[in-house]
């Protein structure tokens, strides 16, 4: 039987200023390692379980920016449905029904600013008292006050992303369209300071860009200002690949012995409810479910989810259209740990 390729973190990869674990790392429980070596093992193994390890809970669509290269600023509305936020009664339905089921960790964001929620710091609240071990979310940090970054290190929250595309301030202020990086970099600053000051040891920071036209004295220089300017633990990044999409024959990318991590470790459910397999999913082509008609348990086992997988593992992940156009399966990113 030829090996698979599986790759439970191919969606990014990061750079760290040192090997061996961190100081963040070195904070977390048990319970922390017991979840992230399922992480690992569950696509290799190609099970599901009874439930996602993690979901990526859309709490809005909505964004402060405009960025040119995110799917957020061109995606369809047609298809992706009007800009809305989620209320906090379905967002606690959603965490009551992980937990129930062994739910490990949650992300507050898919395509849309979790910042501009007004329920931002409710939801981490209530996540962790419910007992999910890591929450965590990306940010633009523009929103990133003080005083949310106070009431966020309260709340609990066990890990923060933030989305800076360059440590130079003119083509960031191009990318990050709407944004002011000093202000950026000064609202970052100030969370790793409250961080440190106020004891949350556990907390881990990383700052990520997407890679486009970068040289690689940009790149050295973006390590640089992740670690020793910002004061982050970690630096990362995704692939912005630029290839056709819309051919509908047999793909030119192939990648024969592809397995698609994702519908084994976790799920997405949109503000409004619509349940979708993995992050590339803008349009909702493939949607699995809806996650304020039917449980997230059933959507999880349902035909829809079952036939991806049987799809994926069988490496003919080609025949569905969305993972044929999508990048994964021939990227070079390898996360580093």
């Amino acid at each position: 039987m030829t090996k698979k390729d599986i790759d439970p973190y191919a969606t990014y990869s990061e750079l760290r200023p040192a090997s061996g674990k961190m100081g963040w790392e070195l904070a977390r429980g048990p319970e922390y390692w017991k979840y992230r070596r399922e992480w690992e093992a569950r696509p290799k193994r190609m099970d599901p379980g009874e439930f996602p390890i993690h979901l990526d809970i859309e709490t809005t669509n909505a964004c402060n920016l405009r960025c040119p290269m995110c799917p957020r600023t061109i995606m369809s509305l047609d298809k992706a449905g009007k800009v809305g936020f989620m209320d906090f009664k379905f967002y606690k339905s959603l965490i009551d029904q992980g937990v129930k089921n062994g739910l490990c960790s949650i992300k507050l964001n898919y395509l849309g600013e979790p910042l501009i929620h007004p329920d931002v710091v409710k939801q981490v609240e209530y996540a962790k008292k419910k007992g999910v071990i890591e929450v965590m979310f990306n940010t633009n940090a523009v929103a990133l006050t003080e005083e949310m970054s106070r009431k966020l290190l309260a709340a609990g929250l066990d890990s923060i992303f933030f989305s800076v595309d360059s440590p130079y301030a003119a083509k960031y202020n191009k990318i990050r369209v709407g944004a002011d990086f000093d202000k950026v970099v000064k609202n970052i600053k100030k969370f790793v300071e409250l961080k440190n000051k106020l004891g949350c040891k556990h907390v881990q920071t990383r700052v990520s860009m997407v890679l486009m036209k970068n040289t690689k004295k940009e790149l050295e220089d973006y390590k640089k200002f992740g670690v020793k300017v910002l004061g982050v633990d970690a630096v990362g990044y995704g692939e912005l690949v630029e290839y056709p999409l819309k051919d509908d024959k047999y793909p030119k990318y192939f990648n024969p012995e592809f397995v698609c991590a994702q519908p084994f470790q976790r799920m997405f459910v949109m503000w409004d409810g619509v349940v979708t397999p993995c992050c590339v999913d803008n349009d909702r082509d493939l949607a699995m479910g809806d996650a304020k008609k039917d449980k997230l348990k059933d959507i999880w086992h349902n035909e829809k989810y079952e036939r991806l997988r049987k799809t994926h593992a069988n490496g003919k992940y080609y025949k569905i259209p969305l993972c044929r156009r999508c990048y994964i399966p021939v990227s070079s990113l390898k996360c580093r740990k």
